[in-house]
């Protein structure tokens, strides 16, 4: 029986996009050694792949059979747009999603589109002030470091606690917002997240699936605790990544 002093919702579902033309086109330009991958396109404007649409079918499908969500909160990219529609027309009954943009994506500034070696040949010396800053507390111009993201998550989350308190939500996102829940929700250090972040192991896979679930016995008024991170839900044929395809045969 939930608690009058609930604080948090029930539980609390982050997917990350299914995958997108450029994160094929990232992949391509960096086996090849090209400077840049993003042909133009704005990054909101990027389309998910006919792979992406089929991985938010099936994760759909796994969220129907485990949750009954009250809300959907999305990015207005189109990616993560199209990923939650995709979803929602999975569950067997109806629910309301409301674009959030304090949950979009990382904005990466003049550095966007450029693959490591196009920041090392267009940019040197950012290249070498994000070399010193760390990947954490560097921030491109125009761009934001990862503490400007967990300061919009942070936000979003307090509208969360103060209006969604015992229901289910679900937060269709991107891979840095992820971490950044992660960072806000387990008060993971610089050192730790950065851990997590280069693990290839945890990698947060395309239409990957992080569940909190609420514990009353953490603390006076309880808390969220990580109850999955980063599982995979579909195929392994339709994972985009090794590690994600070994996720998705250990499913399976």
């Amino acid at each position: 029986m939930p608690s009058a002093q609930q604080k948090w919702m029930n539980h609390l579902v982050l997917v990350r996009h299914g995958e997108s033309q450029r994160n094929v086109r990232r992949a391509e330009a960096q086996r090849a050694g090209r400077l840049e991958y993003h042909e133009d396109i704005r990054d909101m404007d990027v389309k998910l792949t006919p792979r992406g649409a089929r991985q938010a079918e099936e994760t759909g499908k796994y969220l129907a059979r485990e949750f009954h969500f009250d809300r959907v909160f999305v990015s207005p990219y189109e990616r993560t747009l199209k990923t939650a529609h995709t979803l929602i027309e999975q569950f067997p009954h109806p629910v309301d999603l409301t674009i959030e943009e304090r949950i979009r994506e990382k904005e990466f500034g003049i550095l966007d589109g450029l693959t490591g070696h196009g920041i090392r040949s267009k940019y040197p010396d950012e290249w070498r002030r994000r070399e010193r800053e760390g990947k954490y507390y560097y921030r491109a111009p125009g761009g934001e470091s990862y503490p400007d993201v967990a300061l919009r998550v942070h936000s979003f989350l307090g509208t969360l606690a103060r209006d969604w308190q015992q229901q289910s939500v679900l937060v269709v996102c991107h891979s840095v917002v992820v971490l950044m829940f992660r960072r806000l929700l387990e008060r993971l250090t610089e050192k730790t997240l950065l851990a997590i972040d280069r693990d290839p192991e945890q990698e947060v896979c395309n239409c990957s699936v992080t569940w909190y679930a609420y514990d009353p016995g953490t603390g006076s008024r309880g808390r969220l605790v990580l109850r999955q991170f980063n599982s995979v839900h579909y195929p392994a044929k339709d994972a985009s990544t090794e590690e994600c395809r070994k996720k998705a045969e250990r499913r399976h």
